[in-house]
């Protein structure tokens, strides 16, 4: 009997137990957010304690985070909603995704409405990549444009990482939105670029570190702001890429060579900080200098020798050797290559300084013109022809220039007129010293001084010797006695009658062999004077003469013939 009457004792527990539950089911405020403990965690489902005759039941996804792991574990409070009953299992479903979402949506219009900022976690990016899904309690999108103030060259990299970012635009219908944090980054830089600009002055001297190095410079943070040194601004020396100078996170020191607030824009230098090399060059680098200094760059016309950092100058090809023009620079010369070098050519004002490597040896033409003399007669090609000028050679890379004045003591209209291209010929040394050209001074109408000097000898004014015909000209008679000596026939002596250039020009033609008088001679200018008409005065005068000799043998002189034809009388 006692045992009947415990039954209905528990009989009766358990239904009331169970009338407790069904009121404690039935009294659930729903969608309504409550705390719960975590009291087991399984591979699907999370037990929450909340507070209630009947456990919660969490959806194990709704628990793990942005890399696919649980974020939580047992004895973790979590707040939740409740969703539903399952009366048959006897649990309620309850969801922290939605409670998330629901605050975190509110969050988001607030923020939006307050301008203020949001902290998110970048979950995953897009799969056109054009941005990522950021949660912020709601998933937001976030431009790959506005994750950065600098492109994203890996935008995985990017992916875990927590930022605070401002809302710049909402879809209410959608409940989600567009964030940025590049527009924090750009506050943030305008604020510090302010401070920057209000504490700084052209001239001032600031240190900073290198964040990027490009093409055209490199730019430096000098405290929140980037300045940027332009590549010519690096040194004074020659750079073909700024990488060559500086790497990426140097700490340097620059001067502030430009302030534009509007633009938000600062220059630097650095070689500003240093005195400019070229100040006193003509001091530390004279005309003659002989110095060692370094092949820097080749290039087809020379090759560029750096005299010390900043100082630059041009080894032209020409200024190799000697030797006929190279071929090819790297034949003599080879970047890295120190050598020996003399400056040849200086230019201040233009930065330029013109170097010679041959220049250190003696030139050829000094060479020869050391065994030689003045006077000595040298045999040589000749190699061009100029109206002014004729040039010689006279032994591989050595040439010697004849003057039109050193052709022939009388007037040369042009060299042609007595050389040809290629022709073999002698000619005389005329000076011990060569011309500025550094061309050895050569004479070809020298070669004929003791023909002249012969001539003078035989021949006195009153000898009648043949001559040919050259030139007329509104003067006279050009007229040649040998090949290296000519004469001259003034136009009053070519007849008795007074004749004119025309009528001289009728008269005698080029290539005509005549007898003429010498009337006068100028050794020392050679010049010879001579005369046609006084040719047959002197025949007369002559057959005058002999015929007085044959009448009256005793009779020698004209005035004693005409004495013995009055005595006659």
């Amino acid at each position: 009997m006692a045992e009947t009457t415990q039954s209905k004792e528990v009989g009766k527990g358990d239904e009331f137990s169970e009338m407790m539950k069904e009121f404690d089911l039935q009294s659930i405020s729903f969608d309504t957010p409550v705390k719960g403990i975590i009291i087991d965690i399984s591979d699907r489902r999370a037990i929450l304690d909340i507070g209630r005759k009947t456990e919660g039941i969490l959806d194990v996804e709704e628990l793990k985070g942005w890399n696919g792991e649980v974020s939580h574990k047992v004895g973790d409070t979590v707040s939740v909603i409740l969703k539903r009953v399952n009366r048959k299992e006897g649990y309620i479903l309850v969801s922290k995704k939605e409670l998330d979402d629901i605050e975190g949506w509110q969050n988001i219009q607030k923020a939006f409405a307050d301008n203020t900022i949001v902290e998110g976690r970048i979950s995953r990016t897009l799969g056109d990549n054009k941005g990522y899904i950021v949660e912020t309690g709601v998933d937001m999108f976030l431009p790959l444009s506005h994750v950065d103030l600098k492109k994203i060259k890996n935008p995985k990299s990017m992916i875990g990482k927590v930022f605070e970012f401002k809302v710049i635009k909402l879809n209410q219908r959608e409940k989600t939105g567009v964030l940025s944090r590049r527009v924090i980054l750009e506050e943030e830089k305008n604020k510090k670029t302010a401070e920057v600009f209000d504490s700084v002055n052209v001239g001032d001297i600031v240190k900073g570190k290198v964040v990027s190095i490009m093409d055209y410079g490199v730019f430096v943070d000098i405290g929140g702001v980037d300045g940027l040194v332009y590549k010519e601004n690096i040194s004074y020396g020659r750079i073909n890429h700024p990488k060559e100078k500086i790497k990426k996170g140097d700490e340097v020191e620059t001067k502030i060579l430009d302030i534009d607030k509007k633009n938000g824009k600062i220059a630097l230098g650095i070689k500003q900080l240093h005195t400019d090399p070229w100040e006193d060059i003509e001091n530390k680098y004279p005309v003659h200098t002989k110095l060692v200094a370094k092949v820097l760059k080749t290039v087809e016309f020379g090759a560029f020798i750096e005299l010390e950092d900043g100082i630059e100058g041009l080894l032209h090809i020409s200024d190799l050797s000697w030797d006929e023009k190279p071929e090819a620079v790297e034949g003599y010369v080879a970047v890295g290559d120190e050598l020996w070098v003399q400056v040849i050519e200086l230019n201040k004002k233009d930065r330029k300084i013109k170097l010679g490597l041959k220049q250190l040896e003696l030139r050829p033409e000094d060479k020869y013109i050391q065994t030689k003399k003045r006077g000595e007669i040298v045999t040589g090609i000749v190699k061009k022809i100029l109206p002014s000028r004729v040039f010689v050679e006279l032994e591989k890379n050595v040439e010697g220039v004849i003057k039109i004045s050193d052709i022939s003591y009388f007037r040369v209209e042009s060299p042609r007129e007595f050389l040809k291209e290629k022709e073999k010929i002698d000619v005389m040394i005329i000076g011990t010293d060569l011309d500025r050209n550094y061309k050895i001074k050569l004479g070809l109408k020298q070669l004929s001084d003791e023909e002249w000097r012969d001539f003078f000898k035989k021949n006195n004014p009153g000898n009648v010797i043949d001559v040919k015909v050259k030139k007329v000209n509104e003067f006279g008679i050009s007229v040649e006695i040998t090949k290296n000596i000519e004469g001259f026939v003034k136009l009053s002596e070519i007849g008795e009658k007074r004749i004119n250039f025309e009528e001289a020009k009728e008269m005698f033609k080029t290539g005509d062999v005549k007898e003429a008088l010498i009337l006068n001679t100028y050794p020392d200018k050679k010049r010879i004077y001579l005369s046609f008409q006084k040719v047959e005065k002197k025949r007369e005068r002559e057959e005058l003469e002999k015929y007085g000799k044959s009448d009256n043998e005793s009779v020698t002189t004209i005035g004693e013939l005409f004495q013995n034809a009055i005595d006659k009388k």
